[in-house]
């Protein structure tokens, strides 16, 4: 996720070009993150680079389609895709629970009332809307309109940064609205034919540098373990000690008559005895990585996992964050990716 704490990993790697050096290529690889953050690196290049490109070599979603926006050219992989620009809202209903939505989906919901349920009289939709807003802060639904016009401003200006002739520059605007209204789902796929039809300056295909492309890619998608999900549980299990701390609790053999809450009182205790004896077992996995063959960082999250049986031997799951911060590693060899 691209995030305001890789801004100064950012800077340090500008730094170590040299003073003379007018191009630069900036291969991504994001679900996305904060726009302004976008808006930051890329504003950062233009003012150092007359030229920059942004390779992709499989996704660079949301906020990292807007910073490919700011790009004189954008290199895709025939395997890479671009997304809609249209922010992502969490907010918590009355009742306490996180939900997403984007601004666009208000627009379709009243959309719907109009065209599809023919509901047009004010009273009936001043009820509905009522009903929305006991459910969504009204707050939150104007900081997803302004979070909407935030994304296509953005996106328009990295845009007119090389969109430089009046016809071009008129175009701009279109090309920002289209990535952020257009799109019927925030993970909608945006392949390169598709770029090119929306306007944007994508590179011919090169079979060279694509083939370079994935290679850099499959090095990202080891190092981040990008196909090995995230399980907690799994990771637990997969250490011996944790395995062995997560046997079932024993059945109970208490006579016919007794009483349901002397049953209910041993497994508590059982509980209980597990709790105490639990294990912690170590995580560790990249989150973020910056590289070139002058510089290397990376976030590497780690922390310690606990687990153990409940009463109703359930497993109960939970972990504490020991550390999540930008460290220097050491720059990876050059060459063809490993098995």
């Amino acid at each position: 996720m691209m995030a305001s704490d890789a801004v100064r990993e950012f800077v340090d790697q500008i730094d170590r070009l040299s003073a003379d050096q007018k191009e630069v290529d900036i291969l991504i690889h994001s679900s996305g993150g904060d726009a302004l953050t976008a808006w930051k690196l890329m504003s950062i290049l233009r003012e150092r680079f007359e030229k920059v490109s942004v390779l992709v070599p499989f996704s660079a979603f949301s906020a990292a389609t807007i910073f490919s926006l700011g790009a004189d050219e954008i290199v895709m992989h025939p395997h890479a895709s671009l997304g809609p620009i249209d922010p992502q809202i969490t907010t918590q209903t009355s009742d306490g629970k996180a939900i997403n939505f984007s601004y666009e989906d208000l627009g379709a919901f009243l959309r719907f009332l109009r065209q599809e349920t023919k509901i047009a009289r004010q009273t009936n939709v001043t009820t509905i809307v009522e009903k929305l807003f006991s459910t969504i802060d009204p707050v939150r639904v104007g900081a997803a309109q302004r979070a909407s016009e935030l994304s296509t401003s953005v996106g328009e200006r990295l845009l007119l940064t090389h969109m430089k002739n009046r016809w071009k520059r008129s175009k701009a605007k279109d090309i920002a609205e289209n990535l952020n209204k257009s799109f019927f789902a925030h993970g909608d796929a945006v392949s390169r034919t598709r770029a090119k039809e929306l306007g944007l300056k994508v590179a011919a295909a090169n079979p060279a540098l694509e083939k370079l492309m994935w290679d850099a890619y499959l090095g990202i998608e080891g190092c981040m373990e990008i196909r090995k999900p995230l399980d907690f549980l799994q990771t637990f299990y997969a250490d011996p000690a944790g395995a062995a701390s997560l046997s079932p609790l024993p059945v109970l053999k208490l006579p016919p008559n007794a009483p349901p809450q002397l049953a209910q009182q041993v497994l508590q205790q059982l509980a209980a005895q597990a709790l105490a004896n639990a294990v912690e077992v170590p995580y560790s996995f990249v989150a973020a990585l910056m590289e070139s063959p002058r510089l290397a960082s990376e976030v590497r999250a780690t922390g310690k996992i606990t687990a153990f049986r409940q009463a109703n031997n359930q497993i109960a799951v939970s972990f504490i964050s020991t550390s999540s911060r930008w460290e220097s590693v050491p720059i990876p060899p050059q060459g063809p990716p490993g098995p």
